[in-house]
């Protein structure tokens, strides 16, 4: 080859470079940027693109190429550069890190001959307008949280009437209908450690949300001394935004409010959201397994214990049941007994006792609290008294639900 057919050459792959980047380029301009380049791969090479996380998750994809055995095929391979066929498809990827996380980016075509002249210059330029478009998004995305941050520290403060137009304005961006019902919820994680170096709860709801299309704000690393919990976010009320929540309760304690429409009295529920909480956390130090409480959904027990002065309430009950708290025997039987609504042979089972040392304890139950323990009133007095550690053994269904209505 002569200096001068190598030269036409060098300015030909350059002028495809120049043209590849521009047209690529092009994609930062749209609503979704990444979908958008995924869609200008695809057409490109006349064939597939697709995106995927190093769970092997679809983020983008674009054409009918066969996206779940390309990702078998990945899966099986090293992790740098790789070109392999899998059927009729000729397929050319690329492994890149964003922000610290691994992704996986796919070009499939039935030509092979395009994709051998396209595939590498392509996946390395669309490699730079993904890190141009992460850089642009990270600003855009800090910019959100901020404002987020600042709306949920706004409805906890009380919106006034004449600024409620102007905060539902504010909320509209974040995906929220104006007038719709909402919901506040606070979380703090089981094991803060596990966080430490990690990208955060924070970070997964939020992209979930994007996923899902749901409204969201949040707020974390506020003061403790004015919300408690780390996390605090408003959603919108209704299953979509409740399955958001699955997967944070795995690792959180969570408490949710009750739905409310009007933003004035929006403070109460955060009230109710760390009530709800609160709950969660009596229930998990008696060796409940529960972690999330939504306050409008509990019983009526429930409810009017979180309304309790705890000061005053100690007191009167040492008064009433300390006698019976300091027999270790007689309060584990009367939980579990309560816990298994009353039927002595159940509760036996769990003890693993004899029933009818269920019977004698019960016995020596009442001759200290001086009632019959069948009576109605006692049964309610008991079940006030020790209602943390019955659910803590037995919740109830109301306490458990997974999905707002």
């Amino acid at each position: 080859m002569d200096n001068s057919t190598a030269l036409a050459d060098e300015v030909e792959r350059l002028r495809r470079t120049v043209w590849l980047q521009n047209d690529l380029l092009a994609a930062l301009a749209a609503e979704n940027p990444v979908s958008a380049l995924v869609g200008r791969l695809a057409a490109l090479s006349k064939g597939s693109a697709v995106l995927y996380d190093t769970t092997g998750r679809v983020i983008a994809a674009t054409g009918q190429g066969p996206l779940r055995l390309i990702w078998d095929e990945l899966s099986a391979r090293d992790s740098g550069p790789q070109r392999f066929s899998v059927g009729r498809w000729a397929v050319v990827t690329r492994r890149f890190l964003l922000r610290g996380s691994g992704f996986r980016l796919a070009v499939a075509c039935r030509d092979a001959t395009l994709l051998d002249t396209m595939g590498p210059g392509l996946l390395a330029t669309a490699e730079r307008v993904l890190s141009a478009a992460n850089a642009v998004r990270a600003l855009t995305m800090s910019q959100e949280r901020a404002e987020a941050a600042r709306l949920v520290s706004a409805l906890y403060a009380g919106v006034s009437a004449s600024r409620v137009r102007q905060t539902w304005d504010r909320l509209r961006p974040f995906r929220f209908r104006v007038g719709a019902p909402l919901r506040v919820v606070t979380a703090s994680p089981v094991d803060a450690a596990r966080w430490s170096g990690r990208r955060g709860p924070a970070d997964m709801l939020l992209e979930e949300a994007q996923l899902a299309e749901v409204g969201l704000i949040l707020s974390e690393g506020h003061d403790p001394d004015v919300l408690e919990t780390p996390l605090v976010a408003v959603l919108p009320d209704g299953p979509e935004a409740a399955a958001l929540l699955e997967p944070l309760r795995r690792t959180h304690l969570v408490g949710v409010s009750g739905p409310f429409a009007d933003l004035t009295v929006s403070q109460s529920y955060f009230g109710e959201a760390l009530t709800a909480w609160r709950v969660v956390i009596r229930r998990r130090d008696r060796g409940g397994a529960q972690t999330l409480v939504r306050l409008d959904e509990v019983d009526f027990a429930t409810w009017l214990l979180t309304r309790r002065d705890d000061a005053a309430l100690a007191d009167r009950y040492d008064r009433h049941f300390g006698e019976l708290v300091g027999s270790t025997d007689l309060a584990e039987t009367v939980i579990t007994y309560l816990a298994c609504d009353q039927d002595v042979k159940l509760a036996a089972e769990h003890l693993i006792v004899h029933p009818n040392t269920v019977r004698y304890r019960l016995r020596r139950v009442e001759a200290l609290i001086g009632a019959p323990i069948t009576a109605a009133a006692t049964v309610a007095n008991l079940y006030l008294a020790f209602q943390d550690s019955i659910h803590a053994r037995h919740p109830h269904p109301a306490d458990s639900v997974t999905s707002a209505g």
